[in-house]
């Protein structure tokens, strides 16, 4: 993490997935959603996120593990 944000964010301008997972938890009919995603973990090569997805009560609708082959 010494690398500036910038420098790290430049590196996902080109990705391929290596595995990604998504469950489906319930269906969200609303006008309005909420994603929060996250990078676990950024390698020299491999990036690992999770995200999830809410509706607005608040309820959990999925989520999603991936990790992503990075330049």
């Amino acid at each position: 993490m010494d690398e500036a944000l910038r420098k790290r964010l430049n590196r996902f301008r080109k990705l391929d997935t290596i595995d990604l997972r998504i469950d489906y938890l319930r269906p969200g009919i609303s006008d309005h959603f909420e994603l929060r995603a996250e990078i676990m973990r950024l390698g020299s090569r491999v990036a690992s996120t999770r995200m999830e997805f809410l509706g607005a009560d608040g309820k959990l609708l999925s989520t999603e593990a991936g990790a992503y082959i990075v330049s």
